[in-house]
């Protein structure tokens, strides 16, 4: 498993979250503009009010890029320009909402509106945007500046009222937008941290502390995994089970330091001559190695064991205990998976022609033919 960075996880998770608020703000949009269309319907129905029919169709424009915010967002997957384009909307909500607010103030009698409506945008925008600093105040600012206007030419409050009232409301969106985003990026930084000591453990419980190559259950459970998509792809897939060369002699003779010694030497040698990625070796059991070769079949598994064998070979790692050789080398047996087959059987099939080689005089490989 392949896990990004916390910048860039964090990047991710706020272009999502910011997808998501646009949506909900779209949404919150178009309820908040049919309640105010019938609220001002109903109230200023009976009045000669020019402003009313024009207010109503600036709200319908203002619905329709609503609707078009919410499908845009619904529907765009890339991360392209993300910043830009949310930019770009939230600019667009907050100069919508701003001239919503000076049609509704044109309707006269309407500053108990404004406010609430204010109120309730400068709410949907903090839990909206509050995951992009810019989004936020390109969004409220419009808003801000009209709400302030009208308050100052209130003839109920004074300038001190206004300007209070804009100081304390910046202090309160700029207070709430950094609890928010703190919470948001501790919670994505628990999840990255959460995610990389799993991968941690899993790494650790499918390795072998010895050698540092996989272990058995890596072996078992990546053999279940590429048997499946052998059967389903009628793909080829090939073993190599390997056994180091009277080991136990050397092990007795050398000791258990350069035993281990030996083993690891063998198994990065192993590891090297796997020049594919998703070709995998698994310490076995003891001094026994297990190959395992996705889309190979059995004459490629051949050449793969002969590589093996010629680089071991290379480094020359003495063996004073050896019948057959003067140096460290190793038996393989290789079977090549048949439809229908079950991991155990594919594995018995290679352990036989082990046996095989080791029965012919060791220092060789052992295949069955198809």
């Amino acid at each position: 498993m392949d896990f990004s960075s916390l910048d860039t996880r964090i990047d991710n998770t706020i272009y999502k979250n910011l997808r998501i608020g646009f949506i909900w703000a779209s949404k919150v949009s178009l309820i908040t503009l049919l309640l105010i269309t019938i609220i001002i319907w109903i109230d200023f129905i009976h009045t000669e009010n020019s402003s009313l029919l024009l207010t109503t169709i600036s709200f319908g424009i203002q619905g329709l890029l609503f609707t078009a915010g919410w499908f845009f967002f619904a529907h765009k997957k890339t991360l392209q320009h993300y910043k830009i384009i949310s930019s770009c909307y939230a600019f667009l909500f907050g100069i919508t909402w701003g001239s919503a607010i000076i049609n509704l103030n044109n309707l006269g009698h309407a500053y108990v509106i404004v406010e609430i409506v204010g109120n309730l945008l400068f709410l949907v925008v903090l839990l909206s945007f509050y995951a992009y600093r810019v989004a936020v105040y390109l969004a409220i600012l419009p808003i801000l500046i009209f709400t302030t206007w009208y308050s100052i030419e209130d003839p109920r409050f004074d300038l001190l009222f206004a300007f209070t009232k804009l100081a304390i409301t910046i202090i309160i969106i700029e207070s709430g937008r950094q609890l928010l985003f703190k919470w948001f990026t501790t919670r994505i930084a628990q999840e990255h941290e959460n995610k990389r000591l799993l991968k941690q453990l899993a790494q650790l419980s499918f390795t072998d502390q010895l050698t540092q190559i996989n272990n058995r259950r890596f072996f078992d459970f990546s053999i279940n995994k590429h048997i499946i998509t052998a059967k389903h792809h009628h793909a080829p897939l090939s073993i190599i089970l390997i056994d180091i060369d009277y080991f136990k002699l050397f092990n007795d003779y050398q000791g258990h330091v350069k035993g281990d010694i030996c083993l690891k030497t063998v198994a990065t040698t192993i590891r090297k001559s796997l020049l594919r990625h998703n070709d995998t070796v698994s310490r076995y059991g003891g001094e026994e190695f297990v190959v395992l070769l996705p889309n190979t079949d059995i004459n490629g598994a051949c050449k793969v064991a002969n590589r093996i064998q010629n680089n071991l070979a290379t480094l020359a790692i003495p063996h004073p205990c050896s019948d057959i050789n003067q140096y460290v080398t190793i038996s393989q047996g290789i079977a090549s998976w048949q439809a229908n087959q079950w991991p155990n059987q594919l594995i018995n099939v290679a352990d036989t022609n082990l046996y095989k080689a080791k029965e012919l005089g060791r220092n060789q490989y052992c295949a069955t033919p198809q």
